[in-house]
């Protein structure tokens, strides 16, 4: 890359996504007649406005990853004749030409619209509010009106974000005790120069109806629970199963969004990845049912998050990454994207919403693959709870029996 002006190194908050060059995609699945030049408008001033889109990721030595511009935002957009269902159709992600790209696949009145954002520059939250300036943008030009969106400032890593609100580092118990020792890292050469390809994925998905997951709700609150904790001791139980371990055995975590658990709040595009992260495994002797593995994970969250452990997680990353990689079968990971806003848009039929996520495989060795083949990203949209399982294909024989048993869970109350 010439001429490339230096926005900042990236955070480690920020980092552990750019050497698998981790990209999360958030589509609307619609039908009707797309507007393809209010589309490319509509992306253009949301580009424009959020110029971090158009940034590009350049290494640096000796090991990590650099925000840089080389002049103008890049635009890209790509159009492709083919399954909806297959979200990133003619695409080809590179965080060395644009950190967010727009894709769309068109098939007779049906097409699928994906915003794809690299994950070091944007959480879900953030990302979710740039697609919903993304459709309020296109609603505007397709109906030929003159729209802008403000000019919005450079997203600040969470670590900064922390700082600013007096949150500082502290020691984490038992840091004291001497670090097991390592392998060595691949040259630098090699952990700043992925070339791998993006190996395929499949999606194996769970989706209620309105009526199995407003029901899902209620028994959620009449057991003083939530529909995470709900969904998440689901999962524990479909991968004891599934793994043949007692669930005592395994560990569930997941991401926590902190934007509105610290003072004074954090707008949804004022920070990066604006993440603390959560677990719960299940102690000894733990009943082996739904409520009561919901009720662990909803008492071990706000026990985190009350005593600011969960807040501290994201300081402590550096000690995480230098830490021999966690024991992959015994984890059970996910994500909660929480209810999606309603996306509106005239002369269409926005009738789902899918997810989708690409990664390379990582040079540092410190991302194993999952014994279950991915990571479940939880959402409800248009009021209906689904969780998606983003998977090699190879492992698309033993996640459908685990989707099976998970829905099972979740209606079978």
């Amino acid at each position: 890359m010439t001429a490339a002006t230096v926005i900042r190194p990236l955070a480690p908050s920020e980092q552990i996504f750019a050497f698998s060059e981790v990209f999360v995609g958030y589509c609307a699945r619609m039908s009707g007649r797309l507007d393809l030049s209010a589309l490319a408008a509509a992306f253009e001033a949301l580009v424009t406005a959020h110029p971090i889109l158009g940034a590009q990721l350049a290494p640096t030595e000796p090991i990590g990853h650099t925000l840089v511009t080389s002049g103008p935002p890049e635009i890209v957009l790509t159009v492709a004749d083919g399954d909806p269902e297959l979200l990133l159709t003619g695409a080809e992600p590179d965080q060395r030409r644009a950190l967010g790209t727009l894709h769309v696949v068109l098939s007779e009145d049906m097409a699928s619209v994906t915003l794809l954002v690299h994950h070091s520059i944007a959480d879900a939250t953030h990302a979710l509010n740039l697609l919903e300036r993304l459709w309020h943008c296109y609603v505007s030009a397709a109906a030929g009106r003159i729209f802008s969106l403000p000019p919005a400032r450079q997203p600040m890593p969470v670590e900064d974000l922390l700082a600013a609100r007096g949150i500082v580092r502290r020691p984490v118990p038992g840091s004291d005790e001497p670090p097991r020792a390592l392998p060595p890292l691949p040259p630098a050469q090699a952990l700043n120069a992925n070339e791998n390809v993006y190996p395929p994925l499949r999606t194996t998905r769970c989706r209620l109806s309105r009526e199995q997951s407003t029901d899902l709700v209620a028994y959620g609150h009449r057991a003083g629970v939530t529909v995470h904790s709900l969904v998440a001791a689901a999962l524990l139980l479909t991968e004891s199963e599934a793994r043949q371990l007692p669930v005592d055995e395994l560990l569930c975590s997941y991401s926590v969004d902190l934007r509105r658990r610290v003072a004074p709040r954090i707008g949804p595009t004022e920070g990066t990845n604006v993440l603390g992260f959560a677990g719960y495994r299940p102690g000894p002797g733990t009943e082996g049912t739904l409520t009561a593995l919901a009720h662990g994970v909803f008492h071990a969250l706000r026990t985190g998050l009350t005593s600011g452990y969960i807040q501290q997680t994201p300081l402590q990353l550096p000690d995480t990454l230098a830490a021999p990689p966690a024991n992959p079968f015994d984890t059970v990971m996910t994500t909660n994207w929480g209810r999606l806003p309603r996306l509106s848009v005239p002369t269409l039929r926005i009738h789902d919403f899918r997810t989708t996520m690409i990664a390379k495989p990582d040079p540092t060795g410190r991302r194993p693959p999952q014994a279950g083949g991915g990571t479940s990203i939880i959402s409800t949209y248009d009021d209906r709870l689904s969780v998606e399982i983003h998977h090699p294909p190879e492992f698309t024989p033993v996640q459908t029996p685990r989707i099976e048993r998970l829905e099972n869970l979740l209606t079978r109350l």
